[in-house]
């Protein structure tokens, strides 16, 4: 039977950055530097090559040395779950086997893309990679504006029903589909993937979230939550609007380059992302300054 603790699955993840050298290389130190200033500043795990980690743009060999890198910098201190999708799914499950090997608490895949895979298809490829590789925790990356694909509790049950898929990765603005999700699947782990709607996804069921942003402001998600838990709504908005004013510089930068340069101004040189992205102007430079070095509300005191 399949082990896991459910407490590794609901804490606030850094969805996280892989930064480069300027030849597009992947400049390991400053990774092992940019995993230790996050976990002093207290985030909770690492959810490594997902979009973030531009790890599309990465090879099956990047994807595991980077996946090796951050668990031996972790050190065993937070969990770490390994992105594995792609549309190839022998790629899929040799990087699936990898991170089991490697220590990884679980996977997660985006559905194949591309090519139109009928749902049928989509729900063969979760099962070929838990059938290969089934002493390991799996978690569906529902992310519809980047693959086409939405998730839901119909066309996902099968899935859903499945032991080995603890949880589903909920990147999508329908929040009555997350709820629904998680009122007739109890004991799956529901996890907001957007930044600027966590506080309202933790009222329709979500128990963590995984966001891109996490990497520059955890203190403010640490906040939303015990706002959340305490029943504090009317602080847990303020909080949220923080996020949400920060949010709206950084998507109008680019949210990536803009959140790779963030990491840098706090330290850790993350170069820029892979192209086709394109580095960001100095007039964009100057805005995320602000966004990064603007204080928190004085409100966040009463949490953090």
């Amino acid at each position: 039977m399949l082990s896991y603790k459910k407490s590794d699955f609901t804490r606030i993840y850094s969805a996280l950055m892989v930064p480069f050298h300027a030849d597009e290389s992947v400049n390991y130190e400053a990774l092992r530097q940019l995993v230790e200033r996050e976990i002093k500043e207290g985030v909770e795990g690492f959810y490594v090559c997902g979009s973030s980690g531009e790890g599309l743009l990465m090879s099956v060999e990047e994807r595991e040395k980077v996946t090796e890198c951050v668990i031996a910098q972790a050190a065993g201190r937070v969990p770490v779950i390994a992105h594995c999708g792609t549309v190839r799914t022998a790629d899929v499950i040799e990087l699936a086997r990898h991170a089991k090997e490697a220590g990884c608490a679980a996977v997660s895949m985006i559905p194949p893309y591309y090519y139109h895979f009928s749902m049928k298809e989509i729900t063969g490829y979760y099962l070929d990679v838990i059938d290969a590789v089934p002493d390991l925790p799996v978690i569906i990356y529902n992310i519809p504006s980047f693959t086409g694909i939405e998730f839901n509790k119909d066309n996902a049950s099968e899935l859903l029903a499945n032991p080995n898929i603890i949880g589903i990765k909920h990147t999508s603005k329908d929040l009555y589909n997350l709820e629904r999700m998680a009122t007739d699947y109890p004991d799956k782990i529901l996890i907001n993937g957007y930044d600027e709607q966590f506080l309202a996804a933790l009222c329709m069921g979500a128990q963590a979230t995984i966001g891109t942003t996490v990497n520059l402001f955890y203190p403010l998600f640490k906040g939303v939550r015990a706002a959340f838990e305490a029943r504090d709504l009317d602080t847990g908005k303020i909080l949220q609007q923080d996020i949400n004013w920060r949010m709206e510089n950084i998507v109008k930068v680019g949210l990536f380059p803009a959140t790779k340069y963030g990491c840098s101004l706090k330290g850790t040189d993350c170069g820029t992302c892979r192209r086709p992205f394109r580095d960001i102007t100095k007039e964009q430079k100057a805005l995320i300054k602000k966004t990064v070095e603007t204080p928190y509300p004085d409100v966040l005191k009463k949490y953090v």
